[in-house]
This record gives C-alpha cells, sequence and structure tokens, in this order.
C-alpha cells in the first residue's frame, strides 16, 4: 500500500504564542525562510571486539532534547525582535516605535518563554492550496538576534529559538489544518459564522467559548457536533 504524500510549499505564517500569564500573540506572514535542526544527545557504542571478531556491542540510541528553529523576516518587527533578542522595545503615544534597547552586556537575560507554530500550505497540481501545515514546538526561547545591513537591499532580521519541551512532552508537533486559524484573544474575536469542518480558531487565552477545549496556545476546530456530541461546537485538535 503506497503511503499518502503531500506536497508542501512556503511559508505562508509564523505565529508565536508567549507563555505567560496573559499570553500574546506575534502573528507575521512575511517571513521568508525557516528551518528546525533536532538537539540530540548522542548515542555511543561499545563494542567487545577480540582480534578480528567482534563478541558483543552495547548499543545506547540518540535522544531528542528538542529543536533549534531559525527564521528570516523580511520586515523588522520591533516587537518580535525584543521577544527573541530579550529586550526591551518602546512605543510613542500613538503606538509607533521609538526605541529598542539590547539586555545588558554581560548579565543573564531572562527571556520569555514560548509555543513556536510555523504554517505551510499543501499544495494540488493546479497550485490551489489543498490545507495548512502547522509545526508547533513547545516551550521556546529566544536568542540574540543577528544584525545584517547591506546597501541597496532591505534589513532582514534573522532569529534563533531554542524549543526544549517538557519531559514526557512531543518536542515537535505536525497538524495538518483545513485553514489558517483565526487568533482569538476575547470571545469577540471568534468567528461570527464559522464553516463546519473549516474554521480553525487558536486561542490566545482563556476564552469562555472554548474552556475545557482549548487553552492558550491550543487549536480547535468548528464542527456541527461539536465536543461531546454537543451541536453545534469546537473540538480541540493538537
Amino acid at each position: 500500500m503506497a503511503s499518502q504524500q503531500m506536497a508542501i510549499a512556503n511559508i505562508e505564517r509564523i505565529d508565536i504564542i508567549t507563555e505567560e500569564a496573559v499570553p500574546r500573540v506575534l502573528s507575521f506572514d512575511t517571513a521568508s525562510e525557516s528551518s528546525a535542526e533536532a538537539q540530540i544527545s548522542a548515542g555511543a557504542e561499545n563494542e567487545l571486539r577480540i582480534k578480528n571478531q567482534i563478541l558483543a556491542q552495547n548499543i545506547t540510541e540518540d535522544i531528542v532534547k528538542g529543536f533549534n528553529i531559525t527564521f528570516a523576516d523580511t520586515t523588522f518587527s520591533p516587537e518580535v525582535f525584543a521577544l527573541v533578542d530579550g529586550g526591551q522595545s518602546t512605543v510613542d503615544q500613538e503606538e509607533n516605535f521609538r526605541k529598542y534597547s539590547a539586555p545588558t552586556a554581560g548579565e543573564v537575560v531572562s527571556r520569555v518563554k514560548c509555543r513556536l507554530a510555523v504554517y505551510a500550505a499543501e499544495k494540488d497540481y493546479d497550485g490551489n492550496t489543498l490545507s495548512y501545515t502547522a509545526f508547533l514546538f513547545p516551550h521556546a526561547s529566544g536568542s540574540p538576534a543577528s544584525v545584517k545591513l547591506k546597501d541597496g537591499e532591505f534589513f532582514a532580521p534573522s532569529y534563533t529559538m531554542k524549543s526544549r519541551p517538557s519531559k514526557g512532552q512531543s518536542p515537535m508537533t505536525v497538524l495538518s489544518l483545513p485553514s489558517l486559524p483565526v487568533i482569538v484573544k476575547t470571545n469577540g474575536d471568534m468567528p461570527a459564522s464559522p464553516e463546519n469542518g473549516k474554521t480553525v480558531v487558536l486561542a490566545a487565552g482563556s476564552i469562555s467559548q472554548l474552556a475545557g477545549i482549548a487553552e492558550a496556545g491550543q487549536f480547535a476546530i468548528y464542527s456541527q457536533e461539536g465536543a461531546g456530541g454537543i451541536s453545534p461546537g469546537y473540538s480541540r485538535i493538537d
């Protein structure tokens, strides 16, 4: 039996969901590239060899500790830059960016933990989007951001975030979504006319309409049957 094959392309969006008492969601669709490199505790092979004969081997396997996720943006977002780099961004009374201060040199930086979601699109033969694939990384924290300027080109900051899951937690989850999720911070953000089996929401806080279904940073999909057979409603999908 042939395995399912999916043609995945592009970076449709990146969401950074902070793991704070009041979560923030930093969402942008201007990323040009992203990669996730597994960080492992390497195993070992200890062999018992007598001359030209191996009598036994003691082998320990590689263990995944988490992932280092890198991504490059095509625009400068002071809020994303501050979250990843660990400094402080300030705005004026009109909410326009005024200043960014990097962490104090020589001091330990306490960066905000986040859940990182990177979305790509599944394409068909005609180039239409069939679904979206979300790569999710828990408990990620930033590291010093890189700055590279070149005359005649736009500033494209690059970032690295280190995801280290809790014990017993998966270091990476891959979800197939029928649509890009709607970010909901309050009950007022919930879609007014959701589509059955199509509308996906991403909780950016404790939403009463999603209570017991999806907490902050989790996804839910609308169904006419809903959770527990209640019609209609949302069901958690991650």
